[in-house]
């Protein structure tokens, strides 16, 4: 028992497990359920249009008899032998004897082997029986009395309907006898109980035939769904660094199928897109840490080739201290994109006064820009007039995000130009802060790629010494943090823009 309890219970977790089993299962019991229950039904509707065919053969013939017996005067003595073998002469298998009403056989047919205790308990009274039987007839009367005849099967196999009737006697032919007379009659159905049985053998064949057909074919049909599901494992298999233009074929999909293999193949392109830009992007890091570690291993080299005073040493570290300082820009950088993306990371936001932060970062940059030779502008947008002057933000990465495109404008800002921060906030409380300057245009190809990481539009590097190539990259993650975007504009013969737009509060709610 435990073992067979193993079973059972091994059975079902590998059916929970299979898509392939489930669905094989799923239509081979609803083919077996409709098989079974069209046969069981065909069974059952054969079965009783041959018992109310019996029925209404011998309720025929119970009419008859009684007709019989009136014609003779139910004079029994002489006549009753004759009258129960002309319906057995007529119809051979319908067997035909006269009881008296303590059941005592008066006559019987020569054929007529049911012995009287095998006779139904209640008599059908000839008065109920319809004029013209049929099958209609017989159904309704069924209804009303129940069950007419009953089955019974002979020591030799023989199947017999038998049904009991009382007959009246009038009382001018009664004569000495008491009582109505009962008529049994038994209509051999062996041949009809034999049909009934074949079509149940016929129906049980055909049942196994259609479950193992069924089985088979939701087999073909479960492999046939799931397919594509083992197309997606196998391309997730193939999938690696050197493989990842691996894609499934969308042509041969289904189509309830057809959005999860494309899902599928997006979700390829955002990874492969991801691991080339962090193969770009490891290379342009290794890059930028290479370079001041080599200036120092050098420095450190050089100083410990032969003995220096103490003056010497301290030029070694204070040039070592720029390589330092810049390491640490960059992993701080680094920590803050990291943070950035973490889905757990929060901003505090609270209402700006745009004038107050404009002012505070120009204060901070003026002495910068004086240095580069190119002026410092902070004024109003031309949709800021009727709004307040303020924005939602987080006061930290707002100076942070602005003072990285400052820096960037005055980086490369012609001398003799002018930088302009231009602030405009909408009347439902978003804004758009915008820094503009006199630079070189970028290129259409290059403005979609500059908010990536430690990307640089001059591939030759030159100036990497002084920028990590992460500024914009920060300002793009500030703005995402505050459901907002950052964007650029540049086309020769104007001036290059970029754009911080910042959502109302109720937008980003």
């Amino acid at each position: 028992m435990k073992r067979l309890r193993q079973l059972v219970a091994g059975a079902a977790a590998a059916l929970r497990s299979s898509m392939t089993a489930q669905i094989t299962l799923a239509i081979t019991v609803v083919s077996v359920l409709l098989v079974a229950g069209s046969g069981l039904y065909i069974a059952r509707i054969t079965s009783e249009e041959l018992r109310e065919g019996g029925d209404v053969v011998m309720l025929a013939n119970l009419a008859i008899l009684r007709d019989d017996l009136e014609a003779a005067h139910f004079d029994l003595d002489h006549a009753s032998h004759d009258i129960v073998n002309r319906i057995e002469v007529q119809l051979g298998s319908l067997h035909v004897a006269l009881l008296d009403p303590g059941r005592n056989v008066i006559a019987a047919s020569d054929w007529f082997e049911v012995p009287v205790a095998a006779l139904p308990t209640h008599a059908l009274a000839i008065d109920e029986l319809p004029s013209g039987i049929t099958h209609r007839k017989v159904r309704l009367l069924q209804q009303r009395l129940g069950p007419l005849a009953e089955q019974w099967t002979a020591p030799d196999g023989r199947v017999f309907r038998v049904l009991l009737a009382e007959i009246p006697v009038p009382p001018a032919f009664a004569g000495a006898r008491r009582g109505p007379l009962l008529a049994a009659l038994a209509l051999e159905v062996t041949q009809a109980h034999e049909v009934v049985v074949r079509g149940g053998k016929v129906v049980l064949v055909t049942l196994v035939a259609s479950a193992l057909a069924a089985g088979l074919l939701g087999m073909l049909i479960a492999r046939r769904i799931v397919v594509v599901a083992r197309r997606l494992g196998t391309a997730a298999s193939r999938i690696s660094a050197n493989a990842l233009g691996e894609r499934l074929a969308l042509a041969d999909t289904p189509s309830e199928l057809h959005e999860s293999a494309l899902a599928f193949n997006r979700m390829l392109d955002r990874l492969e897109a991801a691991f080339k830009r962090l193969s770009q992007f490891s290379s342009d890091l290794a890059h930028d840490l290479r370079t001041p570690i080599n200036n120092l291993l050098g420095e450190a080299q050089v100083a410990l080739s032969r003995p220096r005073c103490a003056d010497e040493y301290r030029q070694v570290l204070e040039s070592a201290v720029e390589d330092y300082e810049r390491i640490s820009r960059l992993i701080e950088n680094m920590l803050f994109l990291a943070r950035a993306e973490d889905p757990q990371a929060s901003i505090r936001c609270e209402w700006i006064d745009l004038s107050l932060a404009a002012e505070r970062v120009r204060a901070y940059f003026e002495p910068l820009a004086e240095d580069h030779g190119v002026g410092l502008e902070c004024r109003p947008g031309a949709a800021a007039v009727a709004a307040p002057h303020r924005v939602w933000a987080d006061k930290t990465l707002l100076v942070r995000a602005l003072g990285n495109l400052i820096s960037n404008a005055l980086r490369y800002a012609p001398r003799g130009s002018t930088v302009t921060v231009t602030a405009s906030p909408q009347a439902d409380g978003a804004c758009l802060i915008e820094v503009s300057n006199q630079g070189p245009p970028i290129p259409a190809d290059e403005q979609a790629r500059i908010f990536d990481r430690l990307y640089r539009i001059d591939s030759s590097r030159v100036g990497s010494a002084s920028g990590s190539g992460l500024g914009l990259a920060i300002v793009k993650s500030i703005m995402e943090l505050h459901g907002g975007s950052a964007s650029v504009a540049s086309a020769p013969g104007t001036p290059t823009t970029f754009g911080l737009w910042f959502p109302a509060p109720a937008a980003r709610a």
